[in-house]
């Protein structure tokens, strides 16, 4: 009862205003079927219905509800053309044809009149064309071809569905492709990569994701990460580990040996001095074998200790180096000792005979590894570690 009785008191309310102004010729209160002046204010004709404030003066403030059925706020008073039925328009110039429904259209010279509906468009000049609906443009001079784009910024052309741009003199070509940064007034920016985003700040693209890939400076990229040109890591931590190889195609993988980091007070001329001194000795050695002169037999009868060339040489990451030791021997190690002669290491030997011990673990330079039999230096060889 309490609720009918409000209802009823916002009605003799509504009356008394409707009434009021009917007796005042404010005005019309009489319309179409089924109405009357106590729901209805309106006109009884195909023609727009102005609400106007200082109407005395010679540019009123105005807003109508257009013939067609869309309400519309002018900047300049009847500068709007709308045709529309459902549409919010506010502005100056602004152009909608008839088939721009359900769109809100703010700005100025917006023209829509090749448009469809339900589009959102604020700015200035902007064109909505092909019968394009459910779109976005902000901003000024974009344009949109089709169905399901966005534009927001200046100068954005969008040619395909589901498309979008943000920046200044942008387009796409491409069917769901997306376009961010800068072009220039003179080359616009494009993308025609489906289902891409590209970015860049000239008519050039500077970076481009498709589906899992990224291409820097290119806009096929083949490898997840794909850059075209120098590639600058700085501030890097020091440690050991894997090393990163390229392969001439330019693909970056894993090492499948251990790399450790050159010693700083190494000079590259130096190292590459002592390898050149090696492969002298190599070919010397090998000169010798061809004449003869010296027999490879590790099973010498000879009752002395022999050391032997480590292999490879130059060797990477580890290197094999083989011996004799007498039977009769006691205590017998080969001990690696840096150019400078500092003690890098030491193995004992324990087999009598033949035998072969492994270097691993030492940083890339020039060694010297000797050794040692009952207290005394039985023979010393130069290796290099890259």
């Amino acid at each position: 009862m309490k609720r009918d009785l409000l209802n009823m008191k916002s009605l003799a309310v509504a009356v008394l205003l409707f009434s009021t102004g009917f007796v005042n010729g404010q005005w019309l209160t009489t319309g179409n079927a089924t109405t009357s002046s106590l729901n209805y204010v309106g006109t009884t004709g195909i023609v727009p219905l102005f609400l106007r404030v200082n109407g005395a003066t010679t540019n009123p403030g105005q807003a109508s509800l257009t013939s067609s059925g869309s309400f519309v706020v002018d900047g300049v008073n009847n500068s709007n053309t709308v045709n529309a039925k459902g549409s919010l328009v506010a502005g100056i110039g602004n152009v909608l044809g008839a088939n721009v429904d359900s769109s809100l259209i703010v700005g100025w010279e917006n023209n829509l009149s090749n448009s469809g509906g339900g589009n959102i468009v604020a700015g200035q000049l902007n064109t909505v064309l092909n019968s394009a609906g459910k779109s976005v443009a902000l901003g000024w001079a974009n344009t949109i071809r089709a169905t399901n784009q966005f534009a927001i910024g200046v100068g954005i052309d969008l040619g395909t569905y589901y498309s979008g741009g943000f920046g200044i003199d942008l387009a796409t070509t491409g069917d769901r492709s997306f376009v961010i940064g800068s072009g220039t007034s003179g080359a616009k920016l494009t993308n025609t990569i489906p289902r891409s985003i590209m970015f860049g700040m000239s008519g050039t693209s500077t970076m481009l994701i498709r589906d899992q890939f990224v291409g820097v400076r290119t806009t096929a990229p083949t490898a997840n990460f794909h850059s075209v040109g120098t590639v600058r890591l700085q501030g890097l931590p020091s440690g050991s580990g894997r090393a990163l190889v390229v392969d001439n195609d330019g693909n970056v993988m894993v090492a499948t040996s251990t790399i450790t980091r050159q010693s700083d007070n190494q000079n590259p001329v130096e190292i590459q001095t002592q390898i050149d001194e090696l492969k002298k000795e190599i070919q010397e050695l090998k000169d010798l074998l061809k004449q003869n002169k010296i027999s490879l037999d590790l099973s010498s009868e000879s009752n002395g200790p022999r050391l032997y060339q480590n292999i490879p040489n130059p060797a990477k990451g580890e290197t094999d180096i083989k011996y004799y030791l007498p039977a009769n021997s006691k205590q017998a190690a080969i001990s690696v000792y840096s150019i400078s002669g500092q003690l890098v290491k030491t193995i004992s030997l324990k087999d009598k005979g033949n035998g072969t011990i492994n270097i691993t673990g030492i940083q890339s330079g020039s060694y010297v590894y000797q050794m040692t039999v009952d207290g005394k230096v039985a023979e010393s060889k130069k290796m290099l570690i890259q």
